[in-house]
């Protein structure tokens, strides 16, 4: 079962997303700069898509998923592919022996807690209600990265965040501050573009699998998938560049098409 969706340039957005605090200083782990490269098990516990886990593994190549075992994969495939549980903040061929660094972070900080939260709620996504209390969030945060084989002309920063609350609500967020490259030497690639272009989106890993996958096959004129112009946040002035979904819950509502990423839905 697929949720496939096709982007459309939204111009009128012209605030551009943040990113959450992050690198040295801030993060307390750093995946080792190199290619394909994972991180140690994360402990983690979360409700995703209607189970319960309580480790995540964290690839260098923008995908995370449940479990011990780190998915390696450097060439997107979709989200149809995968058999593990798994989110895509940007799956795409990562090279981090010239630029950039993967950072990240788990923490319990009131404070930053207390912003994701009023954060969340000012999307305009979700009513205060019905947010309750987060109590952890992981933050990882890909910050001027490379691409395979070695290069360093066009870099790409970007952050996933995944926020609980007792493994009751389960929230992630897919921040994109700079997109300059889509694809590494070994995925068909030219110069960082072309090729087989990045996967975004999340998998429950079933078989069959029900999928949300927001990028496959699609790119704005630079070659490179708008995520950076976009939201699909409800703010009176959305926030180009972020979205936010709640993917503690089965997902079952997505057998639909929107013409648009800011119409995909924000709940499983």
């Amino acid at each position: 079962m697929r949720a496939f969706f096709v982007f459309a340039l939204l111009l009128s957005l012209t605030l551009a997303a943040t990113l959450y605090p992050h690198g040295a200083g801030v993060d307390t782990n750093t995946l080792d700069k190199g290619d394909d490269n994972v991180s140690q098990v994360v402990n983690f516990a979360v409700r995703f898509l209607g189970n319960d886990y309580t480790t995540l593994s964290i690839n260098n190549n923008g995908l995370v998923n449940t479990g011990n075992t780190p998915f390696t994969a450097y060439t997107p495939t979709g989200f149809s592919t995968l058999n593990v549980p798994s989110i895509g903040v940007y799956w795409a061929d990562v090279d981090t022996r010239t630029a950039g660094d993967v950072t990240y972070r788990v923490t319990t900080d009131a404070t930053f807690l207390a912003t994701l939260t009023a954060d969340l709620i000012a999307t305009g996504n979700y009513a205060p209600a019905t947010i309750d209390t987060l109590n952890k969030a992981l933050v990882i945060t890909w910050n001027l990265v490379g691409y395979y084989n070695r290069h360093n002309d066009k870099l790409n920063t970007f952050q996933l965040v995944i926020t609980t609350n007792n493994q009751q609500q389960t929230f992630i967020l897919f921040q994109y501050e700079r997109l300059e490259w889509t694809t590494g030497d070994a995925s068909g690639g030219s110069n960082g573009l072309g090729g087989t272009l990045p996967s975004v989106g999340y998998t429950n890993g079933m078989n069959p699998p029900i999928y949300v996958d927001l990028t496959r096959d699609t790119a704005s004129d630079t070659g490179i998938p708008p995520l950076t112009l976009i939201s699909n946040t409800n703010y009176v002035n959305p926030v180009a560049g972020e979205y936010v979904f709640r993917v503690d819950r089965p997902l079952t509502c997505c057998d639909v098409t929107p013409s648009r990423l800011e119409n995909v839905p924000t709940s499983g």
